[in-house]
């Protein structure tokens, strides 16, 4: 490999690291781009796998500090991660034995681009619109978590949240099944999910749904190896450092540029991702 294919390597790792880190969703999708478009592995089954290890090492750099300040509600993450097991289980062995060519996956990847194109225009909508006072972190982070069969309960910033076990379970499930089919991460559903449909702090989000992204993705990827998907170690070596540097980038650009931009950025270039594989 020579010192430009090398270079092509890191500068795409750190674009999907820069991405992952600073705006948090749609990671796996510009890394299976670049490892179809940009650098030409031909093998869907193994995109796949290569851009969700990619997404768990950037995950890995960023996420920790959420856990120091106790951002997070591991239960929860555990949950979502129990159905999600199930679902990176089924979702990988029905991608890889129904969408191992190209000209299968190809179009349904350009769809779910433009899916995650509509989502994050969306957020960025309801955002304007939203005039609420915007929810102060707490210092003393998530508190007196309590959890039973059929229950979740904690408090954050003086608030009371109660959540049905069954909800993140069946949800967990559905997401990582999806997540790899595409071999992404799902946090472009988890967020959301999490966000506005349970209806959490976003100060608590990120490292809840990086916990089940963890574990889902790494069922699904060693599901794919357990099926024969082949994986290019030493071409995902040069993204992976690539990525860690972004993903150390990252956070500190977002405190320099607005959020809007970013994630309206984003949108603009998955939506176009959707556009060259559907009609290009």
């Amino acid at each position: 490999m020579d010192i430009g294919n090398i270079m092509l390597l890191l500068s795409w790792g750190v674009l999907v690291g820069f991405v992952f880190s600073s705006i948090g969703a749609a990671g796996g999708i510009l890394a299976s781009f670049g490892l179809i478009t940009v650098i030409g592995v031909s093998d869907p089954n193994s995109v796949k796998p290569m851009a969700q290890i990619l997404a768990i090492a950037i995950a890995l750099v960023f996420i920790p500090g959420y856990f120091k300040r106790k951002a997070w509600i591991m239960p929860l993450g555990l949950i979502l991660s129990a159905g999600g097991i199930i679902g990176a289980i089924v979702g990988s062995t029905v991608s890889s034995k129904y969408l191992s060519d190209m000209s299968s996956f190809k179009p349904l990847f350009g769809i779910l681009s433009f899916l995650v194109a509509v989502q994050i225009s969306w957020k960025l909508y309801k955002h304007k619109k939203n005039d609420k006072p915007a929810l102060c972190a707490s210092k003393s982070g998530v508190e007196n978590i309590v959890t039973s069969a059929s229950l979740l309960t904690f408090e954050y910033a003086g608030e009371s949240y109660k959540i049905r076990t069954w909800e993140p379970l069946l949800a967990g499930f559905i997401i990582a099944f999806i997540a790899s089919i595409f071999g992404v991460g799902g946090g472009f559903l988890l967020v959301p999910y999490l966000a506005t449909v349970i209806g959490i702090p976003m100060f608590i989000v990120p490292a809840t749904a990086a916990l089940s992204v963890l574990i889902s993705a790494l069922i699904s990827v060693t599901n794919y190896i357990r099926m024969g998907s082949e994986i290019d170690y030493y071409l995902l070596g040069f993204l992976i450092i690539g990525g860690i540097l972004g993903a150390k980038l990252g956070p500190k650009i977002n405190q320099i540029m607005k959020d809007n931009w970013l994630q309206g950025s984003l949108a603009f270039i998955v939506a176009a991702i959707g556009t060259k594989y559907l009609f290009i």
